[in-house]
């Protein structure tokens, strides 16, 4: 069951793209080939388009950065046209723009209360999905065995991305009630797991809204930096096949020299599994 039509939220439907800015573009480059993502153009040092194996034209977009790195917004993509016209008319929206990337399309920029930006996007054409190249695996339990003299063997490597699926950033302390309103209101996004910290609201996970259809948990978060901390970005997350997939491309990165961050490791408030490295 879709959204009633009477909902005054830009109504989106899935995540498109992530962008950041990188100080050392060429350095960049060569995590994100190792992270598992496949290069789809690249224009003469000054970005990178990467994608995955989904229908999304591109997952990430790195350009090279003025000065420092940066966040520069994750993209979503809206129901039609008509929901960009609606987000340009939100407080300190752009007005609706043609994107100069894989795939075309137009899009709209918003800018949260804490300055972070956020992409709504319409029009972009699909790529046709690769195949995951791995099976399904079979797995076997103590007290059920379905896979029977057959060997489940994956390839190291890299771990092959699907698509992204969600980013977080910080706010500053005090921020939490402007940041979840400006995201509920203005946006259909709409709260799966809300935590406490001292007995106030501290960090929301929040999915797509999409009325009675399934989503997953959620593709968007927000939480507290903390106290003298400069708000930053959390993370950007990816999706891969499946659990050992996962685990051999973090041995490919511990292989690399990167350093780990977090994980690999099971989320509390969903059944997802992160892995949290650092270029």
């Amino acid at each position: 069951m879709p959204l009633p039509k009477d909902d005054p939220r830009v109504r989106i439907l899935k995540t498109a793209f992530i962008t950041y800015s990188h100080a050392d573009l060429a350095k960049a480059r060569q995590f994100l080939l190792d992270f598992g993502l496949v290069i789809l153009e690249e224009r003469a040092g000054k970005e990178i388009f990467f994608r995955g194996f989904g229908s999304e034209p591109f997952v990430y977009r790195a350009k090279q950065a003025e000065v420092e790195s940066t966040f520069d917004g994750g993209a979503y993509e809206v129901e039609t046209r008509t929901e960009l016209e609606k987000a340009a008319k939100i407080p300190g929206a752009t007005h609706i723009y043609a994107l100069d990337t894989p795939g075309g399309g137009e899009a709209v920029t918003l800018t949260d209360p804490a300055g972070y930006k956020i992409h709504l996007v319409y029009g972009q054409e699909s790529r046709v999905p690769d195949s995951p190249n791995r099976e399904k695996l079979t797995i076997n339990f103590l007290d059920e065995k379905p896979r029977l003299g057959k060997f489940q063997r994956v390839p190291p490597g890299p771990a092959p991305v699907y698509r992204w699926s969600h980013v977080g950033v910080a706010y500053p302390v005090g921020m939490f009630q402007e940041m979840f309103d400006w995201y509920t209101k203005n946006l259909s996004f709409a709260p799966s797991d809300v935590l406490l910290k001292d007995g106030n609201p501290s960090t929301c996970f929040l999915h797509i809204d999409r009325g009675l259809d399934f989503m997953d948990h959620h593709a968007f978060f927000i939480k507290s930096a903390k106290p003298n901390q400069k708000p930053a970005v959390a993370h950007a997350a990816f999706e891969v096949h499946d659990l050992d997939v996962q685990q051999l491309g973090h041995q490919h990165l511990v292989s690399q020299g990167y350093e780990l961050c977090w994980g690999v490791g099971r989320v509390r408030t969903n059944p997802s599994v992160l892995l949290n490295n650092s270029l």
